[in-house]
């Protein structure tokens, strides 16, 4: 909504006296936001600095770790209202994008309500656990409590963006219904005094793992109400905490996780390793990248096609996530197939289906996620999902191959590109393949720490694009805004999925289901079978980042039980995650694809099943031969 618009939605309404103070906020917070992100640019920095001292030098800073976790948490709850003003949380609105207008309207109400309360119970949990430390850096000696006193600040911001909101949406809508408007605020409040008994009541004769299901029930009951999926995890896991535990303790707990997760080293891989893909993402490395494959393959049946999927591959090993690659090549790739004759059930269903491999091929940010809940080496996930990748990559270049050898029409040929104008984009390529060999071959090899890593990475992405000319200083401060938004909406998700570990933890219910596995004699086949099942079913539907922090929890106690390898067991949760965003009638990646290509659902539905069905073929590979994910780690070691 526009200026204009929102003050001709105002007019006649007291809302239009604040505002002027909510603008204020606005640009308060995207300053804020700006401060948080160049905080991070010098930890990067330092970063990288301190691994060049200490590998040419062998006088490495001091304090680096105990640094990089304090000033985490500022760059988190620094951007974390900017998130709620930029509409960047993480919803389910599968059920919701289904409803009437004015539906919607109200159960946004509903929804932006509870939020609110979620924030004045972060700011409250948050403050008492500030008040209450005496935590002291090791290293440092720098006390922890200005930087809770951060967090409690960033709640603080949020709690008023959210506070807007809601204001303003109950004001749209009182204009529209006003019994809407109070049926909304009845359930609200009915539904909020229900949740605030139960967290601060024992149920006696009520079971933890009764528990445990209700919860988990009402967790999928908020995603489908559309409420931001790291609110409902907070909600979740505080609100049936309580009846365990108690609500002190849950309410200590809650204050403590909202920090320490926030500042835990072991999750700054995935804050550095973000930065990296998109300065790679602004800086259009991935040009390079699918200009080379399509001058070697082009030529080929469906040789275009399949040079996206190679591109796809290289440029999705680079940033780390799926998105990415997919959205940048499709900017790339797509005006080309369609100028060479290529069907778009071909074209889309290629650049939507190839972007996932980029979370196989490392590094990877959902193996970092993984290996963190598993205690898993982050570097031997980065090194198990190497060949799955590439297997994958050959599927799909032979899936491209048998849909045009069937139907020529899909695909006209293109010219052979010489030779020298081949080994021409070799070149050009190369600078971000020795990026990608020096990030994950310093990090296998010893020389520096993911976090490392990732840092290593983002600089050396940032150099690559001003020595190639690919960045301005628009493409670099919108680099940083988006990290901002992604990163933080991730610690978010991820600080939700902590407060909900700990009740999922005290209701027992993934020790129980592992045990109740055992008890009927289920085989590991079948219990397998069952895990694909439902990681397949949830993942049409629910993103991947509060799907991974969900189920590996829940399904970690039955792959130790079978004494499974957990590295092998990463890889098969990662594709299957994968094959969920790709799979109608819910996958994310066939959502925006269709808005960058323009194409209708059907088509994006059915230009996906093949490369899902070559997916599928992924999985019954690596099942049944496990030392294609365990054979490289066990040789690199």
């Amino acid at each position: 909504m526009t200026r204009s618009e929102l003050r001709q939605e105002l007019a006649g309404t007291w809302l239009l006296s604040l505002e002027p103070a909510a603008n204020a906020l606005r640009l308060f917070c995207k300053y804020l936001t700006a401060a948080g992100m160049a905080i991070f640019m010098v930890l990067v920095i330092i970063t990288f600095f301190d691994v060049f001292m200490r590998y040419f030098f062998s006088r490495p800073f001091s304090g680096t770790v105990e640094l990089t976790e304090l000033l985490m948490s500022i760059v988190v709850f620094s951007s974390i209202a900017y998130v709620q003003w930029s509409k960047n949380h993480v919803v389910m609105d599968i059920f919701t994008g289904s409803l009437s207008k004015i539906n919607q309207d109200t159960l946004n109400c509903v929804t932006l309500f509870w939020s609110l309360l979620v924030c004045a119970l972060s700011i409250y949990a948050t403050a008492r656990f500030a008040l209450t430390t005496k935590t002291i850096t090791v290293q440092l000696g720098i006390t922890i409590k200005p930087f809770i006193w951060f967090v409690t600040f960033g709640f603080l911001t949020i709690f008023l963006t959210v506070l807007w909101d809601w204001l303003l949406a109950v004001t749209q809508l009182w204009k529209i219904s006003r019994v809407r408007v109070l049926a909304g605020f009845v359930v609200a409040v009915l539904v909020a005094l229900a949740a605030f008994w139960l967290s601060t009541h024992r149920l006696h004769g009520v079971s933890s793992i009764v528990l445990g299901c209700l919860g988990i029930i009402f967790m999928f009951v908020l995603f489908l109400t559309g409420m931001p999926v790291a609110f409902a995890l907070m909600a979740v896991g505080f609100v049936f905490a309580g009846p365990i535990r108690g609500v002190i303790p849950a309410v200590n707990f809650y204050g403590k996780a909202m920090y320490t997760t926030s500042a835990s080293y072991a999750w700054s891989p995935l804050m550095f390793f973000m930065l990296m893909g998109y300065f790679c993402f602004y800086g259009n490395l991935g040009r390079d990248l699918y200009d080379c494959a399509r001058r070697w393959l082009g030529h080929f049946r469906g040789g275009l096609a399949q040079g996206s999927v190679c591109a796809c591959t290289a440029f999705g090993a680079v940033v780390g996530d799926n998105l990415s690659g997919s959205i940048a090549m499709s900017a790339i790739a797509l005006p080309e197939m369609r100028a060479a004759g290529y069907d778009d059930k071909l074209a889309v269903g290629t650049l939507a289906c190839s972007g996932t491999i980029g979370t196989l091929i490392p590094p990877s940010t959902s193996f970092i996620l993984y290996g963190v809940l598993s205690e898993q080496s982050i570097a031997d996930l980065f090194m198990a999902g190497a060949i799955p990748g590439i297997i994958c990559t050959v599927i799909y270049c032979a899936t491209v191959w048998f849909m045009v050898w069937r139907n020529p029409s899909l695909a006209r040929p293109c010219p052979r590109e010489p030779m020298a104008s081949r080994l021409k984009s070799l070149s050009s390529a190369l600078p971000i393949l020795l990026l990608f060999i020096l990030v994950i071959g310093g990090i296998y090899g010893g020389m520096f720490t993911p976090t490392e890593g990732g840092a290593i990475g983002a600089v050396g992405a940032l150099i690559l694009g001003i020595c190639m000319k690919r960045f301005t200083v628009k493409n670099f401060i919108a680099s940083l805004n988006d990290s901002a938004k992604y990163i933080t909406m991730s610690f978010s998700v991820l600080t939700g999925a902590t407060v909900l570990g700990y009740f999922m933890t005290l209701s027992r219910i993934p020790q129980a289901l592992a045990g109740s596995i055992a008890s009927i004699g289920m085989s590991a086949g079948v219990t397998m079978l069952a895990i694909i099942v439902v990681l397949f079913f949830l993942g049409c539907f629910v993103p991947a980042l509060p799907l991974i922090l969900i189920c590996v929890p829940i399904f970690l106690p039955i792959a130790q039980m079978f004494h499974w390898d957990l590295i092998w067991f990463g890889v098969l949760m990662v594709i299957m995650l994968n094959m969920g965003t790709i799979t109608p009638p819910f996958g994310i990646n066939l959502f925006v694809i269709k808005e960058v290509a323009h194409v209708s659902l059907r088509t994006m539905f059915a230009a996906s099943v093949p490369f899902v069905l070559g997916m599928t073929l992924l999985i019954v590979i690596v099942y049944f031969v496990p030392g294609v994910a365990t054979w490289l780690p066990a040789v690199m070691r």
